[in-house]
């Protein structure tokens, strides 16, 4: 996997001996070895097509909005350095989000299922949501879990999205047409708070 657009670092990385600090089922996260506010993703599997299929698509999803512009539209995503060779596959290399105490920053999920949804989180929750609006950004999955929330201080948190930046199947349809782009905006945030509701009222039940 080589996008020309990105930069390609060199030497290899050796990644396998370290833990990630982010896994899923197609790809893992880990701190850069030579870098503490980089991390690395690389594929699950190397082996994996679609593994790899993803690493490719947040490369070009994420090209497709930094040429597009205006810089507003990236203020809540991970700068993409560019890709590097790994003993673990060909990795991308991006901004890493922690908190202002030097943690890596949690998922929404992971934060709202531990401490349940503080009035400040309440509105971090609500800058991400006009920010998308005001963006008209139709994401693939703007779900809590894809939503990394980085606390600044103890009463502010901002809220960036880490992936599934871009619908492909609407993305061109809705840059052409406002009125189509706020509603399925709208539906993607009526989904979102769904979810967020499902997650505060489990904490509620379970604290």
């Amino acid at each position: 996997m080589r996008d020309e657009s990105f930069p390609f670092f060199a030497p290899r990385l050796s990644l396998a001996g370290l833990e990630p600090f982010a896994t899923g089922g197609h790809r893992r996260c880990y701190v850069h070895p030579e870098n503490p506010d980089l991390c690395v993703k690389v594929p699950a599997r190397s082996d994996d097509g679609r593994c790899l299929a993803l690493q490719r698509r947040e490369l070009e999803d994420y090209a497709s909005l930094r040429d597009r512009g205006p810089a507003t539209l990236l203020e809540r995503i991970p700068v993409i350095e560019g890709v590097v060779d790994t003993d673990l596959g060909v990795g991308i290399v991006s901004e890493l989000c922690r908190d202002a105490d030097g943690r890596i920053s949690r998922n929404l999920t992971t934060v709202i299922s531990e401490q349940g949804l503080s009035p400040s989180l309440v509105a971090a929750i609500d800058g991400l949501k006009q920010w998308l609006k005001a963006q008209r950004l139709v994401t693939r999955d703007t779900g809590p879990h894809n939503v990394v929330a980085m606390r600044l201080d103890e009463d502010e948190w901002k809220l960036v999205i880490v992936e599934g930046w871009v619908h492909r199947r609407y993305q061109w349809l809705a840059r052409c047409h406002r009125v189509f782009a706020d509603r399925m905006v709208g539906r993607q945030l009526a989904k979102f708070d769904r979810r967020v509701s499902l997650l505060a009222g489990i904490r509620a039940g379970g604290s």
